[in-house]
């Protein structure tokens, strides 16, 4: 704790500002993946074992206002320059990291000396603690996101992720093994293991599940995102049969257009996804498969859109993630003619995201009359909501504590809604 008051006392004599040292506390906002999210729970994690308290960001009052970034979209640029106004009229000392700090650290740095910008390796400096390289929970959160993984070289066209992350390198494998053993310690049933593109994992992502179901005894891994040109049999295999894995995976498409997907660098085109789901389905009905897409990539006209939509429909996806292409500075992407309309986009993302929803009802319709094991979410008046292996979520009368598994009957779907009673 000395370091960290050691170095408030500096930057009350370079800025003049007031750092009080008893009580401290912090904020963190955190937009993004779920790689930003575990980063931010390290941050978490090193603060409060110095003593500090974390409060809610909205509140005005503390000493720190750390803001974790995402710069995927232009959207979510508006929401951290949203966030950075917020901090600063809240006082106390804005800290900005992230992806959005990589990219526009001399922009940010400008809005504010009470402002500082740094890419996560100096955070410890700053707030003069060490950032641990694990975390031993994970706050407001019934699962454990772990990451596993760091970076992506494929450099698609239209995303910035590369720029800002790196190139791959994966944690030792001893390394995760020994997280999700305290996380399961501290009671965790479920964890998901993600990082920017987990496919990549050194010696195969295969190859880690196998040594977590060895080596722990986890009851529940899930994935997070996973590019399909990374899919080898041994993950469908593991991910359909293993019990202790979920049966749930997300594999992005982004364009049902061999045109679109080419211009995109996309190494995996329409056909060979085709078959990896079919692949998938052949071996699990039960299995929800989720993807994403993207709408209005410059070139994309009305007939490579209806192509797009046409090849998806017929498609044993589960649910789609839809997102309106955002141009990124630095991209390949970026200065390409022929963007649509805006109006036009909006339209068909609305039509993608209409056809998700009735994938998604036509998966909820199959899963009726099925029991499941659900892991709680949290509390809704006199009922539990549990989310299933194949992510599903389930409304269920009883009480169960948020993180306890329990199996769950499927009655009745009512709306967008699943509900169930408890088996136990």
């Amino acid at each position: 704790m000395t370091r960290f008051v050691d170095v408030l006392q500096e930057l009350t004599a370079e800025t003049g500002l007031e750092y009080a040292t008893d009580d401290m506390s912090f904020a963190i906002a955190t937009l993004g993946c779920k790689v930003n999210q575990y980063e931010s729970q390290l941050i978490r994690e090193a603060l409060v074992r110095e003593g500090r308290k974390e409060q809610d960001f909205s509140e005005p009052g503390a000493h720190w206002y750390i803001i974790n970034t995402c710069t995927v979209t232009h959207r979510s640029d508006a929401q951290w320059r949203r966030l950075i106004r917020q901090a600063l009229r809240n006082g106390g000392r804005v800290v900005v990291t992230g992806c959005g700090a990589t990219v526009y650290p001399e922009k940010i740095a400008s809005l504010s000396e009470k402002l500082d910008v740094a890419v996560f390796g100096r955070l410890g400096e700053i707030f003069g603690v060490e950032i641990p390289s694990r975390i031993t929970s994970f706050s407001a959160h019934a699962r454990a996101f772990v990451n596993i993984q760091q970076g992506c070289n494929n450099f698609c066209s239209y995303c910035i992720v590369p720029h800002t992350r790196g190139l791959p390198w994966s944690r030792p494998y001893e390394e995760v093994i020994s997280e999700i053993s305290s996380l399961e310690d501290a009671g965790y049933q479920e964890i998901v293991l993600t990082g920017i593109n987990i496919g990549l994992y050194q010696g195969g992502l295969a190859h880690i599940i196998e040594r977590i179901l060895v080596q722990t005894t986890i009851p529940r891994i899930r994935l997070s995102s996973v590019e399909p040109w990374t899919i080898d049999d041994r993950l469908i295999e593991l991910v359909a049969g293993e019990k202790r894995v979920c049966d749930h995976i997300h594999l992005p498409l982004q364009s049902g257009c061999d045109k679109i997907l080419k211009l995109m660098g996309r190494p995996c085109g329409a056909s060979r996804y085709a078959s990896i789901l079919a692949q998938i389905r052949a071996l699990s009905d039960s299995i929800s498969i989720g993807s994403d897409i993207m709408v209005g990539f410059p070139t994309e006209t009305e007939h490579f859109f209806d192509q797009s939509f046409s090849f998806v429909e017929e498609l044993p996806v589960t649910y789609l993630h839809v997102f309106p292409f955002s141009p990124r500075p630095g991209t390949r992407a970026f200065q390409l003619p022929g963007r649509p309309e805006a109006a036009v986009v909006r339209k068909r993302a609305s039509q993608f995201r209409e056809l998700s929803l009735r994938k998604k009802r036509e998966f909820m319709r199959r899963n009726l009359g099925r029991e499941k094991e659900a892991l709680i979410l949290k509390a809704e008046g006199e009922d539990v909501v549990g989310m299933t292996t194949n992510y599903l979520n389930v409304s269920v009368r009883g009480k169960a504590l948020p993180g306890q598994i329990r199996k769950v009957f499927i009655e009745t779907l009512d709306g967008d809604a699943l509900k169930g009673r408890a088996n136990e």
